[in-house]
């Protein structure tokens, strides 16, 4: 078994967020399924380019810096089970930024709600600087 899933106990629709850079300003979600019968730990994310996508866990963990935080799934067992299947049912979809990344796939697996707080985030920041570019120029 991976050491980072004995690390942090994952269970079937835990959240395993992990930084995309060294300065770990933005993060990567992603969906633990579980173990299949051989033995195979295998996790869900939505990645640039690819889409959401099953892989194996020593694939997914193979680039990853770190583990900034476990989201554990709340919920029952049954829960838990519509949960994973959801998640395997959404394999395929496309990847988009602003409309559904990595964060917004974690919170519909989790939460059955389409939000991301970085993309929320983001725009505040991109408002703030052109509100900030446009005063300043004003001023000139």
């Amino acid at each position: 078994m991976n050491k980072n899933l004995l690390q942090w106990n994952l269970q079937p629709a835990d959240r395993i967020v992990v930084p995309k850079s060294d300065l770990r300003f933005v993060q990567h979600h992603a969906i633990y399924l579980g173990k299949d019968a051989n033995g195979t730990d295998w996790i869900a994310e939505n990645k640039i380019g690819k889409g959401v996508q099953k892989v194996t866990a020593v694939d997914f963990f193979n680039n990853v810096i770190g583990i900034t935080r476990v989201e554990p799934f709340r919920g029952s067992e049954t829960e838990r089970r519509i949960a994973v299947n959801n998640a395997i049912a959404l394999i395929g979809n496309k990847y988009n930024l602003l409309q559904f990344n990595c964060e917004h796939y974690a919170n519909v697996v989790q939460h059955k709600q389409m939000v991301s707080n970085q993309v929320k985030a983001g725009l505040g920041l991109g408002l703030l600087g052109l509100f900030v570019g446009l005063f300043i120029l004003s001023k000139d």
